[in-house]
């Protein structure tokens, strides 16, 4: 007897995102694939019930029987880290090419794609004027150049499937390894006071995102249209320090560090690590995103989507902190 449970194709799922998004979409009912590399660390979903198709982005030969005969696809898979620019551009643009292409040759009739894009893709805000959907992209960095690409790339293929992009700002929940430094440096009772400390910033808990994400996929989302999917909060600097301060229960002291100076930094650190053939931690793009202000509005999310964010970051970063503690990684 053929299975009747909708069927989704997660790509990128052994990452922290695509992992939830597996066990979202298993307790919503469906069947779940997983969509992974030969070579992926598997330990993220080694207790879930998934079905694996391995596929490359980047070697289109491996893609059709990956795509075939499923209901709904979230493209997930991505680079958010590379020595050379041109590899964000190879995975993040020319991979998510070759991905909607083979949809559109092996699954024409998939019901709706979910690309997911970044809010890098489209540059910081001005404090209190968040972005909304239509905002004209002004990228910052190599990596939010390409996932521009890549979103423009999939959302060209919207006359021949149903396909929209979610735009989330950054991650954090348990498990996330990006924005562990932030809690760690709090944890070590300094509190980085870097620039503008009034400047805003907006995150997104991992289990909202994916909530949004499967609202995107299996809603009534019109075919070409985009969303940004984040808490409806946005936080000063000083505010979520504040809040980081409190979760761990333990009193920090201020460094502050002028923008000027942080940009110099960051500067000495691309030269040094370039020089000896590593990837610098921070580069003068990246300081220039971090000194930046972040707010986006998910009015049209709500509105066209159902989708409002349930996890504050005051509650989030205490059970992020929780989790850091009870795995050893602060």
């Amino acid at each position: 007897m053929p299975d009747s449970k909708p069927s989704v194709l997660i790509t990128g799922a052994n990452g922290f995102v695509g992992a939830r998004l597996c066990r979202l979409f298993l307790d919503e009912g469906c069947r779940v694939i997983a969509g992974v590399r030969k070579t992926a660390n598997l330990s993220q979903l080694e207790k879930l019930d998934v079905e694996y198709r391995y596929g490359d982005v980047t070697r289109p030969e491996t893609l059709p029987e990956m795509v075939s005969e499923v209901d709904y696809i979230v493209h997930n898979a991505g680079v958010v880290k590379a020595k050379r620019e041109r590899t964000f551009f190879e995975v993040n643009e020319k991979g998510t090419r070759s991905l909607m292409e083979a949809i559109a040759q092996h699954n024409p009739l998939v019901k709706r794609v979910v690309y997911i894009s970044s809010l890098a893709a489209f540059g910081p805000s001005q404090i209190g004027h968040p972005l909304t959907e239509d905002a004209p992209p002004q990228p910052l960095t190599a990596y939010g150049r390409s996932k521009l690409k890549g979103e423009q790339v999939a959302l060209s293929f919207a006359d021949r499937f149903n396909v929209v992009a979610v735009r989330p700002p950054g991650v954090y929940g348990p498990g996330d390894r990006e924005i562990l430094a932030f809690f760690q440096t709090v944890n070590n009772r300094i509190k980085p006071y870097i620039g503008n400390t009034g400047r805003m910033l907006q995150l997104v808990h991992v289990d909202d995102l994916c909530r949004g994400i499967y609202l995107a996929a299996t809603g009534g989302a019109a075919t070409g249209e985009a969303y940004f999917i984040a808490e409806k909060n946005g936080y000063t600097m000083k505010q979520l320090i504040a809040m980081l301060e409190a979760a761990g229960g333990k009193k920090a002291f201020p460094l502050i560090i002028p923008g000027p100076l942080f940009r110099a930094i960051a500067l000495i650190s691309e030269t040094v690590f370039k020089a000896v053939g590593a990837t610098p931690m921070l580069t003068r793009e990246k300081a220039n995103e971090l000194l930046a202000s972040w707010e986006v509005s998910t009015e049209k999310a709500r509105r066209e989507l159902g989708y409002e964010s349930r996890i504050t970051f005051e509650q989030g970063a205490r059970e992020t902190y929780a989790w850091y503690k009870q795995e050893g990684w602060l």
